[in-house]
Parts: C-alpha cells; sequence; structure tokens
C-alpha cells in the first residue's frame, strides 16, 4: 500500500503517543506517594522510555512503520507495568487508574494498527489514527492533572 508521508507520520505520532499514554497507573504496595513522589518517579520512566522511543530513524515507509511499532510494543507494555507499580496518593487513584486504562486501549490499537498496515486496510488505519488522537488528547489532559511532564510528551 502507498502511503502518503502524512499517513505514515500519524502513524508515528500514535505510536508515540501509545508509548507515553501507557504512562501511569496505581496498584503497588506500601506506603502512597505524595503527588511531587509520583510525578517525579512517572516523569523518570516516561523520560527513559522516550529516550529509547525515539533512539531510531524516522519511519520512511510502510515497513519502517511496521518494525519501529513491533519494536515498542513490548517497551511500552515495560512502561505501563512500571507505572501501574506506583502508588499515588487515594484521591489521584481514579485518575491514574483511566491513564492506565488508556495506556492499555493504546498499546492494543496499536497491534491493530500494525494488522490493517498489513492487510492494507484504509478505512480501519484512518479510524485507528482517529481513535488514538482522542485518546491521546485524553490521556495528556489527565497527565497534566497529575503534574506529570514526562509522559505528556510524545
Amino acid at each position: 500500500m502507498k502511503r502518503n508521508r502524512k499517513t505514515t507520520s500519524m502513524m508515528v505520532l500514535l505510536v508515540s503517543s501509545v508509548i507515553v499514554l501507557g504512562g501511569c497507573g496505581g496498584g503497588g504496595s506500601g506506603k502512597r506517594l505524595t503527588k511531587e513522589q509520583f510525578a517525579a518517579k512517572a516523569d523518570a520512566l516516561c523520560a527513559a522510555f522516550n529516550k529509547k522511543a525515539n533512539a531510531g530513524p524516522t519511519p520512511k515507509t510502510d515497513a519502517d512503520a511496521e518494525a519501529s511499532l513491533e519494536k515498542l510494543i513490548p517497551l511500552d507494555r515495560k512502561l505501563i507495568a512500571d507505572i501501574n507499580k506506583l502508588k499515588p496518593l487515594a484521591s489521584e487513584e481514579a485518575t491514574v487508574k483511566r491513564v492506565v486504562t488508556l495506556g492499555e486501549e493504546q498499546a492494543a490499537r496499536v497491534e491493530d494498527l500494525i494488522a490493517a498496515v498489513k492487510a492494507k486496510d484504509k478505512p480501519k488505519l484512518n479510524t485507528l489514527i482517529s481513535a488514538g488522537d482522542k485518546n491521546d488528547k485524553e490521556s495528556k489532559a489527565l497527565f497534566k492533572q497529575l503534574g506529570v511532564t514526562e509522559c505528556q510528551k510524545g
């Protein structure tokens, strides 16, 4: 399937969003973190992930985009798991759980995106990109509310 530069760029943006959006979760055991502690730990995890995710060249073809997406999925899943171990304040737990849910949805969406690219299913691809954009906006707003800046990048 021949793809214009905008569509390939949108796929890369969606992947970046997945990475970042996988980001915050409750869970874990022990003492709850203050808002500042939670934000600092989540920012450190997201900064490390962003560095790894942005290390390679920008995909220029569908094959490059697929390969990039496939490499990022395990990193994203690890980020979600690592941040999910953090224990936010009780007052922020619902917000954090929502961000985790959005991250998990976005990770599954990337797997569907890879399948749509392989199947050359442009309508499905466009639907996934649109849903990813909505997810991205909500997640960034929630991260802002939580005081987490690194996870808003991507």
